[in-house]
């Protein structure tokens, strides 16, 4: 073979190798994409990924099969999404703890969520609730605050993930209560309401997904809102600025691939999942639940990420507050 036949041979190689990335991902998907949660059904995160799975599977022709894997607030079932192979068809869909509080909170989380995994897209947002039990469930939120600083024993605090721990924490800052009891419900929130209903604990902080089903009943009160104005859902209940206490925070999920996968196939599912967040009965379905779609690019989220860490830091440094 003459030395010009080999370098017109090796440049169609190149040449195939460039296009077939492209190529790939105009066809992608060709199979089952599998959707890891990393919390447990009925949870906020669980609740919004389902609403927003069943419409981007419309949008790509293909079935999403969604898998809980619960544990370490969220950390197991993200690394195992992390470590998958990074061909697009194993996917995360993850509340912002495992981004934002999780790597101010855990000395080790199994992964790195900033090098392991690749941005894709925000999925919604939500705000959490101060919700009351039996006991408290008449009193305003200033009300709630006066008793917390004189109560004995201490009231007691149930938080169901990393973010509420947070959020228990911003609030003890803002209201000035160094007292109150954190119990944790680590494993997930199944218990959260039927202890506070019980009155084995007197508050919680929740999500506001996962708490509305509580919310409804009469016996379990909402006392205030962290969003930035009174959700829909809630037209009575204020929100904590309104009150005057400086806590003000927005919750949110999104999508993540495995770094690795190609910038076309990140960009086939940015599209997709942005096609599906703006169909009219997926707003509807995520309004019911208190949230509202939150479509955005790879770097608008990866903007967010940062933004919300930064925010979180001096409360996490200030407090020692650590999970292991």
């Amino acid at each position: 073979m003459t030395g010009s036949r080999k370098r017109w041979r090796a440049a169609a190689c190149v040449l195939a190798a460039a296009f077939a990335l492209p190529a790939a991902a105009q066809t992608y998907p060709t199979q089952s994409i599998r959707l890891i949660v990393p919390y447990g059904p009925g949870q906020a995160t669980d609740v919004m990924c389902r609403v927003f799975a069943e419409q981007l599977k419309v949008v790509l022709k293909q079935n999403i099969v969604i898998e809980n894997r619960v544990g370490a607030a969220s950390n197991l079932g993200s690394a195992e999404a992390a470590k998958a192979a990074p061909d697009g068809y194993t996917l995360l869909c993850t509340g912002s703890a495992t981004h934002v509080a999780n790597p101010l909170l855990y000395s080790s989380m199994g992964f790195d969520p900033d090098k392991d995994l690749v941005p894709i897209t925000g999925i919604a947002a939500t705000g959490y609730v101060l919700a009351a039990g039996p006991k408290l469930r008449d009193k305003s939120l200033k009300e709630v605050v006066a008793l917390a600083k004189t109560s004995q024993p201490p009231l007691k605090m149930g938080l169901a993930s990393t973010t509420a721990r947070v959020v228990f924490e911003m609030f003890r800052q803002a209201a000035s209560v160094s007292t109150m009891t954190n119990v944790p419900y680590m494993a997930g929130n199944r218990d959260l309401f039927p202890d506070l209903l019980r009155g084995d604990t007197d508050l919680v902080i929740e999500a506001m997904p996962s708490a509305m089903g509580s919310l409804t009943g009469g016996q379990v009160a909402a006392v205030a809102v962290t969003l930035p104005e009174r959700s829909p859902l809630l037209p009575k209940v204020p929100t904590f600025k309104e009150n005057g206490f400086d806590l003000q925070l927005v919750g949110w999920n999104a999508l993540y691939a495995p770094r690795g996968t190609s910038p076309e196939i990140v960009a086939r599912l940015n599209a997709a999942g942005r096609e599906a967040l703006k169909h009219p009965e997926v707003a509807k379905r995520l309004e019911a639940v208190a949230c509202v779609p939150m479509p955005t690019s790879p770097e608008q989220l990866s903007k967010m990420i940062a933004e919300d860490r930064a925010k979180w830091k001096p409360i996490v440094e200030e407090y020692k507050l650590k999970a292991n």
